[in-house]
């Protein structure tokens, strides 16, 4: 279980406490198995409605953003943690799934998910690399074929990362990306990072307690895309339009609102 980091095991517990809705935004069947009692302690440590409502309706999003794109026919996620839509989500023929991780929870990942049966619904290969590797000549190694149209997945990541890091793996997937390629993930504002919800700060805290602090946030998410050498498609705000699915706890938050913790869900494509 060390081999797992926490917010793969969180966002797990998050995902099948929706799974159990009689309206729930999805179903995974192997969210709970795969959490686990430290997954579940973690839902309740960091118990926060809103950040409930963000994972959920993030995974839902992200959901439509593949069934919208069934054309690519590489779909790679990076910082895969404990996805488990190989398994859950209908795929098109000839697709290929790459899950990028460190290698240790990649191994742990697929030992559970033997263990518990998992059926996968399309062909799929793991990555087990740090992202500050050589991740793209692991990616290649493992199939992966530059140039090929690729949905790129970014889910629950670069506000893990420094600002600096995520502006160079930003840029980095946009090497590797052939123009019209597709990325797609969620980001947090700055107004997050000085909220004046005594919840977001709490949140917070205990994320750097644990040793998993949200380093990187953006107002101007177009900003950020665009200079990383992708063209925002699509930048949307938790709770508005196209970013809402039911479990948003309170109004949509105005983005010129200060102080009020946001997240975005974007699509933005590789220009020529």
């Amino acid at each position: 279980m060390e081999a797992v980091s926490d917010t793969a095991l969180w966002a797990a517990a998050v995902r099948a406490d929706e799974s159990q809705l009689e309206d729930a935004l999805f179903v995974d069947d192997l969210a709970a198995d795969l959490a686990g009692e430290k997954g579940f302690a973690l839902r309740d440590r960091y118990d926060n409605a809103g950040v409930r409502a963000c994972i959920a309706e993030r995974t839902r999003y992200l959901d439509e953003v593949i069934a919208r794109h069934p054309s690519f026919r590489q779909v790679v996620f990076l910082a895969a943690g404990l996805d488990t839509r190989s398994v859950r989500l209908e795929w098109a023929p000839g697709t290929t799934l790459y899950e990028v991780d460190h290698a240790d929870l990649v191994a742990w990942k697929e030992q559970r998910l033997t263990e518990l049966g998992a059926q996968h619904a399309v062909e799929r290969h793991t990555v087990g690399i740090d992202l500050r590797e050589d991740w793209p000549k692991a990616l290649e190694a493992a199939g992966w074929v530059p140039g090929a149209p690729t949905l790129w997945i970014a889910e629950g990541l670069f506000y893990y990362l420094p600002e600096d890091g995520a502006r160079e793996l930003l840029a980095r997937i946009a090497e590797q990306a052939a123009p019209g390629d597709i990325l797609s993930g969620d980001l947090v504002s700055r107004q997050t990072m000085v909220s004046e919800s005594e919840a977001a700060r709490r949140n917070l805290v205990l994320l750097e307690e644990d040793g998993s602090p949200w380093l990187f946030a953006t107002d101007d998410p177009e900003e950020y895309l665009s200079t990383g050498g992708w063209e925002p498609t699509e930048v949307l705000i938790l709770g508005h339009p196209g970013a809402n699915f039911g479990r948003w706890p309170g109004p949509a938050i105005p983005r010129e609102a200060m102080g009020v913790p946001r997240n975005f869900f974007f699509f933005a494509t590789k220009r020529g």
